[in-house]
């Protein structure tokens, strides 16, 4: 009968054979096999250093093959048993952080951490982990604190780049990154890191150069890839983009950011059914990711699907507004005014929760830090806070308002945020006295740049649409901070002293958007339009047939609105509907706009979607294809009111609720013409049936409009600029004295 010890010894034996098979099985790249000899050799194995071996080995494997849960299951069975060893515990440690156990993974390094105190790479594993679980000032220290020790420390260089772009300290991550990179280039992560830093510092130039520097296999790495796509994004060359991102999506299904990167670029090319499938695919690869889940919702609600929306919005994991991104936030807050999907007193408090974690980034008040000079030498001291400085519809009506400011009264400056650059941004560098570029700052360094201009009034012009910096608003760089224009309705931050608008256009105002900011009432109207110049008016050209039609974005074409501009058509069975909108260059966006008309009960033959055509002169001349403009509904048009009255045609408006709903109905007040606003869905048939029965419009019928526009306070841009100078000059005085 064997001995006790010779059974151990037979055991030994065993263990160490499969264990050499294993190696072997691993050097010609069996993983499976691989895999299973370890586990059969640890099976025969005593808790000693070999077993430490086979079970690193292990773990690697198992972690190789993507198969991280039973990775974890064994680095918890084993690490009590083996010694405490840095380089078990730190794969244990990695192999946690993949599955978001990052908690867990701190302990297993701290446990180790005591062991062995001076051990350099459980510090930065350490780092590591307090970074994933937002702790990011400790992380920052003990990196640090070790590079005080160790200079030439990659990995710790790497990681406190990456914690340094999470505070957004980005000239500093960039100065870590750059580090890391001198210390030991790698075949691309660094200089992608590097790419994308100067993309967000806005230094494109050097986002450039670096990318040409590159060799040939550095620039074909997937993350210096994924880098220039997003430069090429900032630099607004969406289309070279797209086909970057569309090659990634392709090799790297498994990263969620290159999908959200490829909705994001067909959007601004303009596509509204791409985008949508785009993040289809990407959640049959990622069910539960969440930030693709809201890339859907805020999808499908632009292509009028709000009953989609809302059932994502369910499905969604619930996550606190202090996880959410900014992007986030704004999108549902925009969404809800947009499409009413979510009602004002969510919207409120949404808004007002967001202001209180981002008030909470900065120091308090900044405005009180510096003394405000009487007002009775000088100019009141105004910025116009954008991101849309641009060929945009707020840049259009911005100009005009700068160029009729008295400058002895006003001094102007435009705080722009945005990246675009065009001849409208080159009129309104003219027009304003200062121009000072935010784009690349952070909200707080922005908002520390701002003060110390020492304005008296601070208009910011997007609320939360995309792109908006009205983060900066939060920390007070002024002492009167107003809303105006573009964004059409409250944004309830306890920030905003007062929301400019007209007795109309606040006509309907719920409880929660009245009580919202204090209202600023301008006489006549609150906008003025400029055609920028003569514009010809050319004869109609829209055949035999009466044509009502709709020129505002496809987004807008809800179903309401979708069922009442059929209703216009049924009770004028003669004529036709012609739409046009960017969204319609992709064909599948003009057949799902088609086949929602079709079945509301409008003939196919009816209905006509115009092709885009480049140009705004070239937008403009469509106008003479249709006799009378229908408004939508509950979002109306603006920009698209003015443009069909300046061209002569007339405008029918339904006045809604809520600011959104009463744009039109402002601006035709304005003009003048508020016999085309109706009260119900019923007046605003009778209207339509009313203008169409009054014949085709003629061209001698388009130049009594203009001439009736031209002449009215619509067009007055002088009336509105002295207006809002009275306003902020009142407001100026009764927040601060002087």
């Amino acid at each position: 009968m064997a001995t006790r010890s010779e059974g151990i010894t037979t055991a030994h034996k065993q263990a160490n054979d499969l264990s050499q098979q294993a190696n072997a099985a691993h050097a010609r790249g069996d993983l499976k096999q691989a895999s299973e000899l370890y586990q059969q050799a640890l099976s025969l194995r005593p808790a000693d250093q070999a077993s430490l071996s086979d079970a690193i080995n292990l773990g690697a494997l198992l972690r190789q093959q993507g198969q991280l849960q039973q990775a974890a299951q064994h680095y918890r069975q084993w690490l009590p048993q083996l010694p405490q060893t840095p380089t078990f515990s730190l794969n244990a440690c990695n192999c946690l952080r993949q599955l978001g156990a990052a908690a867990e993974a701190l302990a297993v390094v701290e446990r180790c951490l005591v062991a062995h105190p001076n051990e350099a790479g459980l510090v930065v594993g350490q780092a590591e982990c307090l970074l994933d679980l937002g702790q990011l000032g400790q992380s920052r220290r003990l990196l640090e604190g070790l590079l005080r020790q160790h200079t030439k420390l990659r990995p710790a260089w790497v990681t406190l780049g990456v914690v340094l772009a999470r505070q957004q300290q980005l000239v500093q991550a960039l100065e870590a990154f750059e580090m890391a990179d001198r210390l030991e280039p790698d075949q691309g992560p660094m200089a992608a890191n590097r790419i994308n830093l100067l993309k967000d510092l806005g230094r494109l130039d050097q986002a450039e150069q670096l990318w040409n520097s590159l060799d040939h296999n550095r620039r074909q790495h997937v993350a210096v890839r994924g880098a220039l796509a997003g430069l090429r994004l900032a630099q607004n060359q969406a289309a070279q983009a797209s086909v970057l991102l569309a090659k990634l999506c392709e090799e790297q299904p498994q990263e969620p950011t290159h999908w959200l990167n490829w909705a994001a670029c067909l959007r601004g090319l303009k596509f509204t059914v791409a985008p949508t499938a785009v993040l289809q695919r990407a959640l049959l690869h990622h069910p539960q990711h969440w930030e693709l889940q809201e890339a859907l919702a805020q999808a499908l609600a632009e292509m009028g699907s709000s009953a989609a929306t809302q059932r994502v919005w369910q499905r969604q994991a619930p996550r606190s507004l202090a996880e959410l991104k900014d992007v986030h936030v704004f999108n549902r807050q925009f969404l809800g005014i947009g499409s009413e999907l979510l009602a004002a007193d969510q919207l409120a408090q949404q808004a007002q929760e967001w202001e209180q974690v981002a008030t909470r980034r900065g120091v308090g008040r900044l405005w009180p830090d510096h003394l405000l000079e009487p007002l009775a030498q000088r100019p009141l001291r105004v910025g116009y806070l954008t991101s849309d400085a641009c060929n945009h519809p707020v840049g259009r009506f911005l100009l005009p308002i700068l160029k009729h400011h008295d400058s002895s009264a006003v001094e102007t400056w435009v705080l722009s945020c945005g990246s675009h650059d065009d001849w409208i941004t080159r009129q309104l560098r003219q027009a304003s006295h200062h121009w000072l570029d935010l784009v690349a700052l952070t909200d707080v360094q922005a908002a520390r740049l701002v003060a110390d201009l020492r304005l008296d009034v601070v208009v910011e012009l997007g609320g939360f649409t995309g792109g908006s910096r009205i983060g900066i608003l939060v920390h007070r760089p002024a002492p009167v901070q107003l809303s105006y224009l573009g964004y059409p309705a409250p944004t309830y931050l306890r920030c905003i002293d007062g929301w400019i608008g007209d007795a109309v256009l606040f006509g309907d105002l719920n409880p929660t958007d009245q009580a919202a900011h204090r209202p600023l009432l301008i006489e006549d109207g609150y906008m003025a339009f400029d055609a920028g110049g003569e514009l010809e008016l050319p004869p109609r050209d829209g055949g035999p047939r009466f044509r009502f039609g709709c020129f505002n974005h496809a987004r807008k074409l809800t179903d309401t609105a979708i069922t009442l501009f059929v209703a216009v058509l049924r009770a004028v069975p003669e004529a036709e509907l012609v739409l046009k909108s960017i969204s319609f260059h992709e064909e599948a966006e003009r057949l799902r706009i088609q086949r929602r008309f079709v079945a509301a009960g409008l003939e196919s033959e009816r209905l006509t979607l115009l092709n885009w055509v480049e140009g705004g002169l070239n937008h403009l001349m469509r106008y003479s294809g249709i006799d009378v403009a229908l408004d939508p509904i509950p979002y109306g048009g603006a920009t698209t009111t003015c443009e069909a009255l300046w061209m002569g045609v007339p405008v029918v408006s339904l006045a809604g609720s809520g600011m959104a709903g009463r744009l039109s109905a402002s601006l035709l007040a304005s003009a003048g013409c508020s016999h085309w606003i109706a009260d119900t869905a019923n007046d605003y048939v009778a209207i339509a049936r009313s203008l169409a029965a009054a014949g085709l419009r003629e061209q001698q019928h388009r130049l009594a409009l203009r001439q009736q526009v031209a002449a009215s306070p619509m067009a007055d841009a002088r009336r509105l600029s002295r207006a809002l100078e009275g306003c902020y000059r009142d407001e100026r005085s009764r927040i601060v004295g002087l």
